[in-house]
C-alpha cells in the first residue's frame, strides 16, 4: 500500500501552516518494526528516501519479529546521519534492563524471540556487542521540533498534559496507553506508536488499520502491527509497517 491517493484521513488540522525556513522536505515518521526486517526493507524501498528528508523512528525495533539482529544491524549504519532519528521504545527498555540485570522476566516473556538472532550476531561479530549496548542505552526518549509556529512531537507512547517536555516521566514516555489517547488535551501534536491499532478496534470503532488521527485530539497513532499475524492473532488482515510524511498526510505502509 502507497502512493499519493493514501492521505491520513482528518489530518489536515494538524498541518503545519507554514514549512516556510524548515531544512526538511518531508518529515517521515515510522511506526513500530519488532523484528520484521523484510517489512521494512518493503516499506523503505517504497519512500525513496534522501538526504533532505528527516526519518524518525518511533521505536520497538525488537522482540516478537523473526529477524531483530538485521533490525538492529540496519539501525545502526545509519545512527550517525543526521537525517535519521531512532527513539527508544518499551520494549528497548525491557531489554536493557535484562542487559543489565534487572528484569529477568523479560527473558523468559520476550527475550526467547530477540535473545536468539542477537546471540548468533555477536557469536560471529562479538566487537559489536559494545557498540550494540551502547546504541540502545543512548537512544533519546522524544524528539521535538516547530514547524510553523507549531510543536510536534514524537515519542514511542505519549506525553502527560500539562507536564513541560523536559519533565516528562520515562515511565509516561515509554509506556503510556489509554490514560495518554483518551485524555491529553495539549496543542502539541503528538506522533506515537507503542499500542497496536488492532488492540483498539472496538475503543475506535476502527474500520481498517492505517495511521490513525485520535478524534478531536492532537495525536497521531502510527502502531499498526507489524508483528500481527492471521493465525496467531485472529485478525482479518496482516500487521504492517506504517509511515506518515508530517508535512502533507501521505501514508505507506508494508
Amino acid at each position: 500500500m502507497g502512493g499519493k491517493e493514501n492521505f491520513v484521513p482528518d489530518f489536515e488540522d494538524l498541518l503545519p501552516k507554514s514549512t516556510d525556513g524548515l531544512k526538511w522536505k518531508r518529515i517521515l515518521a515510522v511506526g513500530d518494526i519488532h523484528g520484521h526486517f523484510k517489512k521494512l526493507m518493503s516499506l523503505y524501498e517504497k519512500l525513496n528516501v534522501t538526504d533532505d528528508d528527516l526519518v524518525i523512528f518511533l521505536g520497538d525495533y525488537v522482540d516478537r519479529g523473526p529477524q531483530v539482529s538485521d533490525v538492529l544491524q540496519w539501525i545502526m549504519k545509519l545512527q550517525d546521519k543526521e537525517n535519521f532519528v531512532f527513539l527508544r521504545g518499551n520494549h528497548e527498555d525491557m531489554m536493557l534492563s535484562f542487559i543489565y540485570g534487572e528484569d529477568e522476566w523479560w527473558k523468559y516473556s520476550y527475550g526467547q524471540v530477540t535473545i536468539p538472532g542477537v546471540k548468533e550476531w555477536f557469536e560471529r561479530k562479538p566487537e559489536d556487542y559494545e557498540k550494540f549496548v551502547h546504541f540502545i542505552t543512548h537512544l533519546p526518549l522524544y524528539y521535538e521540533i516547530k514547524i510553523g509556529g507549531r510543536q510536534y512531537i514524537f515519542c514511542h507512547a505519549g506525553i502527560e498534559s500539562g507536564v513541560p517536555l523536559e519533565k516528562q516521566t520515562e515511565d509516561y514516555l515509554l509506556w503510556s496507553r489509554n490514560e495518554f489517547y483518551d485524555v491529553y488535551d495539549g496543542d502539541a501534536v503528538v506522533i506515537v506508536g507503542h499500542t497496536p491499532l488492532q488492540t483498539l478496534q472496538e475503543h475506535f470503532n476502527l474500520k481498517k488499520f492505517i495511521p490513525f488521527r485520535v478524534p478531536n485530539r492532537n495525536i497521531l497513532m502510527m502502531d499498526t502491527g507489524s508483528f500481527i499475524d492471521q493465525v496467531h492473532y485472529g485478525f482479518s488482515e496482516e500487521g504492517l509497517i506504517s509511515c506518515v510524511d508530517i508535512l502533507t498526510g501521505q501514508f505507506w505502509q508494508n
